[in-house]
């Protein structure tokens, strides 16, 4: 079912936590809300389900209106039809998998056969049908998660809404659960809307991202767009470009910019242009990936940097090397191992990009 949010405040005292946000999210979609702790991420969802109401603005699920402040409408939460996943799990440990699941269902006085029918059903859907017998304190936290999963499931909302509901989880057992939520929600053609500052958890559950800074959405995508083509250097820094450097415009080369690193001897080519002159100074920004080592330099017209490696970290697959530039800053570099013997500390390097890697972006999305 859509949902449609329009002109959206919402203030706890004199701090504004959203500030006249509007978004359209289309039936069975599923947006994630992404962003640092305190940008406004969680209070837009809690907004949706009702359990916080904004100052001004409107909130439609389906073809009926939720919330409107200039016609004085507020729904309730129980009244929305809206499944919540909390980052707690809220699981009671004195009932069954089964209890916990069916306990909404009882409170609705549904016949017992719909109960047990429905509940067999989510369990099955979740993995732990084999398991409903067993006391909810025996289980693991995965197990947790996937009850609370299956209680939002079990009323069949027309949205469901999941705040960080893996962040309590181990890493191998989030990168499993994330391709399991992401089937769910595929499957049975779910609109949601998750709620994260983990980027890697954003990428893989969306089919839109919005990214949220200071309560306003600064940028709004396909994932593959987002991760592509940010639109500040502060959005590419929470994307996890590590390589981020101010810079100036020292001149043109056969269609590439020339630009300096701000108080480093260093130039770098880029096919971006950077900002116009009199706004904030932009940043050069180099994923790690995008960077190579090299015992030689390679041909003219690609970024070639003198260095020495500083810092070696095994990462499996990949090695991740921080190299000091000559005469200029020091830069990350991920780089695939292909059987190749690791390059020890003190080793000289030419770290080398492309200019099409190398995006010149303004430091902040313009208000």
């Amino acid at each position: 079912m859509k949902v449609q949010l329009e002109n959206i405040t919402l203030a706890y005292g004199d701090a504004v936590a959203i500030k006249d946000l509007s978004i359209d999210i289309a039936d069975g979609e599923s947006l994630v809300l992404l962003g640092k702790s305190g940008c406004g991420k969680t209070s837009t969802m809690r907004c949706v389900a009702g359990l916080e109401t904004p100052l001004s603005g409107r909130i439609t699920i389906g073809d009926t209106v939720v919330f409107d402040s200039d016609r004085r409408v507020n729904v309730p939460p129980n009244k929305r039809n809206v499944g919540m996943v909390f980052q707690s799990y809220a699981v009671w440990p004195h009932r069954t998998i089964f209890d916990n699941v069916a306990f909404s269902l009882r409170q609705k006085k549904l016949p017992k056969a719909e109960i047990r029918a429905r509940v067999t059903e989510v369990l099955d859907m979740v993995g732990l049908a084999e398991f409903a017998g067993r006391g909810a304190s025996l289980l693991s936290g995965g197990q947790m998660q996937r009850v609370a999963l299956a209680r939002s499931l079990v009323m069949r909302p027309s949205v469901l809404l999941l705040d960080e509901p893996l962040s309590n989880l181990d890493a191998r057992l989030r990168d499993r659960l994330r391709v399991e939520l992401r089937e769910i929600q595929q499957r049975m053609g779910l609109t949601c809307v998750y709620v994260t500052h983990d980027q890697s958890e954003a990428l893989a559950l969306a089919d839109r991202i919005a990214l949220m800074q200071n309560g306003r959405i600064v940028q709004i995508d396909r994932p593959e767009k987002i991760y592509d083509a940010p639109f500040s250097a502060s959005i590419a820094d929470f994307l996890g470009v590590s390589n981020i450097f101010p810079c100036t415009r020292v001149a043109s080369r056969e269609n590439l910019s020339v630009l300096g690193l701000t108080g480093h001897d260093v130039e770098v080519l880029s096919r971006s242009l950077p900002t116009e002159a009199g706004a904030a100074p932009p940043r050069v920004c180099i994923r790690p990936e995008d960077i190579r080592l090299a015992t030689e330099p390679l041909p003219e017209g690609t970024n070639n940097w003198l260095g020495r490696v500083e810092v070696v970290s095994f990462q499996g697959s990949y090695v991740r090397y921080r190299v000091g530039l000559k005469g200029g800053p020091e830069l990350d570099a991920l780089v695939p191992r292909h059987g190749s013997a690791l390059l020890p500390v003190g080793t000289p390097v030419w770290a080398t990009a492309e200019p099409a890697a190398v995006q010149v972006l303004p430091a902040e999305v313009p208000a």
